[in-house]
């Protein structure tokens, strides 16, 4: 059997057209992309009269009611209503148009600590009651599936899921009206469309990026939903965060509760989901949409999990996950880089006590006849009043130290005979370090009535690849060939403001809010972590520091003096 790209629907094998919808199911057969017909489909849309275009919204405000649907995309600067709440607004700072929706970084105008709406858009980005942060927002709206509108009861139970995963935006807000469909969700600061640039990932990065959206799906299905868009449409669904390293959901409007009393109705979720995993897996390969191009494209070593796919061989999300795992990692470089390695810290000319803890070790594991370089670095900020900043960052310093030694570093040296490989460190061992430090920090919060705090970030390496990790503001560089690149995201409301375009990142060290943050270590019993990874050249220079350098130190000068 073959699988419907466009509605999961099975067909027999041979088959040219989907028996249900009838789309075409040619892309399986080893032909050619036909450019041409790309082509002329581009200038026939083109043709086509003004009045099927959506024109750009001109009015200043307008109910969601008066421009879903109607006036696409909404021009920046124009404020988008909540149909059936007119106090819940949205400030529309930029657009971002694709083939088949639209996104919109934005600002919720009401006040999440007062409650209290914006009459209209603060140039600070500060609420004008009480002077809080509003928060940025991330919009997407696409074109309604014909008769797929959610119910209320799911879109509540969506937006409650969304927060639980780790590949997917939290949401705020499903609206439907008419044809048309807005998601609003968390804004997840630095943040790219995936579609955007159609870059070839090598085999492992294409397997690495469709196993954290088969995550989420697979998350989804054990509760009750499925992601029924397949395809090009479905792809403009994901962003990447992390710099080009995450793919997250960032619309989960298209799901549907499964229903397991419909055997075939339930097939066709299931064999949608396999279908998106395995249109995504393409995608990411060659930066073609399969409906498109031929498999031929596809590198052999992926090949086979599309065709599974295609004919129906997978049972689940999960089982095409499990035949990823199988699929070997390419070798390592044929010589490894040693890294080297220094630090220094300054308490600075305003507080007489320094508060960052800083820790660097190296060690060579001995595999097949050579020398593995592994490294760890880490820098923590620690907050709070009198000894409390010092006491949080030595807390994290040791706690994240020590569980690296003893679930990683201590059993390889014990055992001379097993390789250490990439796959051994994922970011979620550096995740799980650090989360162990944050129930240390609020545990001990808690027993002193302290408001002890601790920012951090690290960096495991092993041979060339580098896994890190973040928590608050302390920041990773990579510099790279005369670029400097910032590879975390600050977890601070400033930062948020000026990922939307609210603020320039001029008006970072001046702004009256520059030191809050909305996420670091001691405060929450559940913290999120931010896990990087990075494929090392020789002559690369990994930079690590506290907020003590970056906001004294711009990034030009911090470049020049490592050069």
């Amino acid at each position: 059997m073959i699988t419907c790209l466009k509605c999961g629907a099975q067909n027999r094998r041979g088959a040219k057209f989907c028996s249900s919808c009838g789309a075409d199911l040619s892309p399986l057969s080893a032909t050619p992309s036909n450019k041409s017909k790309k082509v002329k489909r581009q200038a026939k849309d083109a043709k086509l009269p003004a009045k099927t275009r959506p024109l750009p919204s001109t009015a200043p405000t307008q109910p969601l009611s008066q421009t879903i649907g109607r006036l696409p995309p909404l021009q920046p600067g124009s404020t988008l209503t909540h149909p059936q709440n007119s106090h819940r607004r949205y400030s529309i700072v930029a657009a971002h148009e694709l083939a088949r929706s639209t996104y919109y970084d934005a600002l919720d105008l009401t006040c999440p600590s007062c409650g209290s709406p914006q009459p209209h858009t603060p140039a600070d980005g500060l609420c004008q009651q009480c002077r809080t942060t509003l928060q940025p927002v991330l919009i997407h709206e696409r074109r309604a599936r014909p008769n797929k509108h959610l119910s209320e009861t799911d879109i509540e139970q969506l937006i409650r899921l969304s927060a639980g995963h780790p590949n997917i935006l939290p949401h705020r807000a499903i609206v439907q009206y008419q044809e048309s469909v807005y998601t609003v969700v968390e804004h997840p600061g630095r943040w790219g469309v995936l579609v955007r640039g159609q870059r070839q990932r090598s085999p492992d990065e294409a397997l690495a990026g469709a196993a954290q959206v088969g995550q989420a799906l697979a998350y989804l299905h054990g509760r009750d939903f499925a992601h029924l868009e397949v395809g090009g449409a479905s792809i403009e669904s994901l962003i990447i965060t992390g710099g080009e390293r995450s793919i997250r959901l960032a619309d989960l409007s298209t799901c549907a509760r499964l229903q397991p009393g419909a055997g075939d109705v339930l097939r066709a979720q299931i064999n949608s989901n396999v279908a998106f995993l395995a249109s995504l897996l393409f995608y990411l390969a060659t930066g073609e949409e399969l409906q498109r191009a031929g498999i031929e494209l596809v590198p052999a070593p992926l090949r086979i999990f599309i065709e599974r796919a295609m004919q129906g061989q997978y049972a689940s999300v999960q089982d095409m996950l499990t035949d990823f795992a199988l699929m070997p990692s390419a070798p390592p470089p044929a010589r490894p880089l040693k890294p080297s390695h220094g630090q220094a810290t300054h308490p600075g000319q305003k507080h007489p006590r320094n508060e960052d803890a800083v820790v660097t070790f190296t060690f060579d594991k001995e595999q097949d006849g050579r020398a593995v370089p592994v490294g760890f670095y880490l820098v923590a900020d620690g907050m709070g009043g009198h000894d409390a900043g010092d006491v949080a960052s030595r807390t994290v310093n040791k706690i994240v130290t020590d569980w690296i030694i003893k679930t990683k570093v201590l059993p390889d040296l014990q055992k001379t005979t097993r390789k250490l490989t990439t796959e051994d460190v994922p970011g979620e061992l550096l995740a799980q370090a650090i989360q162990q430090a944050n129930g240390a920090l609020v545990s001990r919060a808690q027993a002193e009535g302290s408001d002890l705090g601790s920012t951090v970030t690290a960096a495991l390496i092993i041979g060339s690849v580098a896994t890190i990790a973040s928590t608050g503001d302390s920041r990773t560089y990579l510099l790279r060939e005369g670029r400097l690149e910032q590879i975390t995201q600050d977890h601070s409301l400033v930062a948020r403001l000026v990922d939307a375009g609210v603020i320039g990142p001029e008006d970072v060290r001046s702004h009256p809010q520059r030191n809050q943050i909305y996420r670091c270590l001691g405060h929450d019993a559940d913290v999120e972590v931010d896990t990087f990874t990075r494929q090392l050249r020789a002559g690369d220079v990994l930079l690590l520091c506290s907020d003590g350098l970056w906001e004294m130190v711009l990034d030009d000068e911090i470049q020049r003096i490592i050069e």
